[in-house]
């Protein structure tokens, strides 16, 4: 089963596609060698930039190929269960046993008013909490579904007795003998005390009923993310989560709220939930980043060993999208997924719950980590587009240079005779009376009859005798 907590920064996808990636190139020049020798010929034959898109393909079919190998579940991290491992060993009277808080992702939102109108319409009794909240959630108890499975929360396991009542108060599994449902906005929703199979149940029951459109935008199958605590009830302890161990204990005190330790024990699963959504969303975004860093990570390769980008125009700004997507949904939508909402401003305790979740589950890391791949990646399309807009100021400047001797041909063929009469045909003149001149003066240029009689009318003109000067007396 996959347990939350301390994710690693590198998660399987991005390690294994960029690792499996790295093989594959490795072994393709020896492979190239061992074709026959028509296929070799056809190879040498292709253009550089075929064999580039050849090898950015075979990044992006690997990567996916990484994807689908993956299991659906993680193994628990040792590190987790060890620091889950009082909660685990812990023999007090009063709790329950462990049970299984269970996230699912698998569309990029639900549309909530339309989920309550299936609600209606099945006869599923469901509440939304917090009442008109941006972060608000549809509770849904007991979720029985149609397969009429035991009971997975006792009555005894949710009661908590306070020193000075009679009679137990309700922990806030009031609804049934069975487990809890909370589903958000943001495409997740929690189960407690459910089976992943009982989850995926609900999933095709009443969010994808008759198709009537919760979802929206549904992820592909490959892209589900499932995300699972463990949890125990203990109504004498105090309410905290180690590892990947929640305990619900004493329901905190309210602020804003009337007392109610059912209210209160609600609104603190609904903090839980809230962030075990939240985490779930997370491990969404971070696969989509690592396949899209898979899908790039031989580009670099591709420029060493052909010189060219081996990507169109549409496809690269198609990829600055995806990257813009990503940042948005992790720091903008929604309020931004490491944000505190504004509901717990005035409950310190529940915001007490909410950031130990967060604390443990590495949210903050997680989205530090995500931002700088981001940056990474942006700088490899920031290159691109720079190529991009390179060619495309060359390929501009071969048109300009065409369309100007296309010009030039023109004018010649257009201006040909004139221009021939005016500076052709004199200068070939010229060109001829040097290589062969004329016998007589009759077929010297005019040019040059004139020059010598300008020269002979100089040199027959006298020149004038001075004058004397006058003498001084």
């Amino acid at each position: 089963m996959l347990h939350v907590g301390a994710r690693s920064i590198l998660r399987h996808t991005g390690l294994g596609g960029v690792a499996q990636l790295r093989a594959a190139a490795l072994a393709a020049p020896r492979a190239r060698l061992a074709v026959p020798a028509p296929a070799a010929t056809r190879l040498a034959s292709s253009s550089s930039f075929e064999r580039a898109q050849r090898l950015v393909r075979q990044a992006t079919d690997a990567a996916a190929a990484t994807q689908r190998r993956q299991p659906l579940h993680k193994p628990p991290k040792r590190r987790l269960e060890a620091i889950s491992a009082p909660l685990r060993n812990s023999a007090a009277p009063t709790r329950g046993p462990i049970l299984q808080a269970i996230a699912h992702t698998t569309a990029e939102r639900y549309d909530l008013p339309r989920l309550g109108a299936v609600l209606r319409l099945l006869g599923v009794r469901w509440d939304e909490v917090p009442e008109g909240d941006r972060e608000r959630a549809i509770v849904i108890g007991p979720w029985k579904g149609r397969g009429g499975a035991e009971r997975l929360i006792r009555g005894r396991d949710v009661k908590a007795v306070d020193a000075g009542d009679e009679e137990p108060a309700d922990m806030g599994f009031e609804y049934g003998e069975r487990g809890e449902i909370w589903v958000f906005g943001n495409g997740s929703f929690v189960t407690w005390g459910l089976t992943e199979e009982e989850g995926r149940a609900f999933l095709r029951e009443v969010i994808r009923y008759k198709n009537v459109g919760v979802e929206g935008d549904r992820l592909p199958e490959s892209e589900y993310e499932v995300e699972e605590v463990d949890f125990v009830v203990d109504p004498t302890a105090q309410t905290q989560i180690l590892g990947n161990m929640i305990q619900i204990g004493r329901p905190p005190e309210l602020s804003t709220f009337p007392p109610s330790q059912s209210l209160a024990s609600l609104l603190t699963r609904y903090t839980l939930s809230l962030s075990l959504a939240r985490s779930s969303n997370l491990s969404v975004l971070e696969d989509r980043l690592d396949k899209h860093i898979a899908s790039v990570s031989l580009l670099p390769r591709a420029l060493e060993r052909f010189g060219i980008q081996p990507m169109g125009r549409k496809e690269v700004i198609r990829k600055i999208g995806e990257l813009m997507n990503l940042r948005m949904a992790v720091n903008a939508r929604g309020g931004g997924l490491e944000d505190t909402p504004e509901f717990y401003w005035s409950e310190p305790e529940l915001e007490t719950y909410f950031d130990a979740v967060g604390t443990e589950f590495e949210i903050k890391e997680r989205i530090e980590a995500i931002n700088k791949k981001i940056d990474y990646a942006q700088e490899i399309q920031n290159t691109l587009r720079a190529l991009l807009t390179e060619s495309s100021g060359h390929r501009m400047e071969i048109i300009i240079i065409l369309l100007i001797a296309v010009e030039v041909v023109l004018a010649l063929i257009r201006e040909g005779p004139e221009l021939w009469h005016m500076f052709g045909q004199p200068v070939v003149e010229m060109v001829n009376n040097l290589i062969h001149p004329p016998p007589g003066d009759e077929r010297v240029p005019r040019s040059v009859r004139r020059q010598k009689k300008e020269v002979a009318v100089a040199e027959a003109e006298p020149v004038a005798a001075a004058e004397p000067q006058p003498r001084l007396v």
